[in-house]
């Protein structure tokens, strides 16, 4: 039996506490409204494991429990960030930890709450201690493990990857408004989500969520799909990228911010 301690109790950690405790993993979490994580004693747990919401709570919160570890001397805990953060927020973090000869793991995650949930996310993950691939937590809770040889390149990908995605559905939400103003538009979605149509593996998983206004299915909250965006522009800033900028003013208008916790699909409302 392995132990784990969440920082959190999100989405993200508290499906995967259900996941693990199917597999009889011992399951403990640390919320902010509990003592200062750099009080906490860590020794005891074979894993801490978060989730957070950005750079800036991930930076202040390892902080903490890089003192709590030095404090308790803890040494064969595995430490580990499945956040979507910065490149270089999450390499800094590594880096303290190694300094200190402790074992941390940059693991950022796709496959949202459904994934947390059945154990079949897919990891994007680097370590300068241990072989992620062989990791018994990343191991228990995904369908894949893709080792990166250097910290902070998960992340960038991860960002990446989002940027790429979120760019996409916005397009997707932008056509599904006029799609679904025309004449048969149930025949022109049957179509489009054809497999003889390239257009079809996006459409395929997220038209009919998109048109039917299916918000509350939340795979990724809006206010962290922007935050994805954001940060993927900075960190690709000598690229082109006009039609995500473009994308993220949108996002960003005020009246549109009652969205921030539905699911991405809901930007299809900003094109009407």
């Amino acid at each position: 039996m392995y132990s784990v301690l969440f920082i959190g109790k999100g989405t993200i950690t508290t499906s995967l506490s259900k996941s693990l405790d199917t597999n009889q993993w011992r399951i403990a979490h640390h919320t902010r409204a509990e003592k200062n994580l750099g009080e906490t004693n860590l020794a005891g747990y074979d894993y801490v494991v978060s989730c957070l919401p950005d750079a800036e709570t991930a930076e202040m919160v390892w902080s903490e429990i890089l003192t709590a570890s030095l404090r308790n001397g803890v040494h064969k805990t595995v430490f580990i960030d499945i956040s979507t953060l910065t490149p270089t927020t999450i390499k800094k973090i590594n880096d303290a930890f190694c300094h200190e000869t402790l074992t941390f793991i940059e693991a950022p995650f796709t496959g949202s709450k459904t994934g947390a949930l059945n154990g079949s996310l897919i990891y994007f993950a680097s370590s300068d201690a241990v072989l992620p691939e062989n990791d018994a937590f990343l191991k228990s809770t995904s369908s894949k493990i893709y080792k990166f040889d250097a910290a902070g390149t998960p992340t960038r990908f991860k960002l990446f990857y989002n940027l790429w995605g979120l760019t996409s559905l916005g397009l997707l939400g932008q056509m599904s408004q006029i799609m679904n103003a025309l004449p048969q538009a149930d025949l022109m979605s049957e179509i489009i989500t054809s497999n003889d149509f390239w257009m079809s593996a996006i459409a395929r998983q997220k038209l009919d969520q998109c048109l039917s206004q299916n918000y509350e299915d939340v795979h990724c909250k809006l206010k962290y799909a922007k935050k994805d965006i954001k940060y993927a522009l900075n960190e690709f800033i000598d690229h082109k990228l006009d039609l995500s900028r473009c994308l993220l003013s949108i996002l960003d208008e005020d009246q549109l911010q009652h969205y921030d916790d539905a699911d991405f699909t809901s930007m299809r409302e900003f094109f009407r």
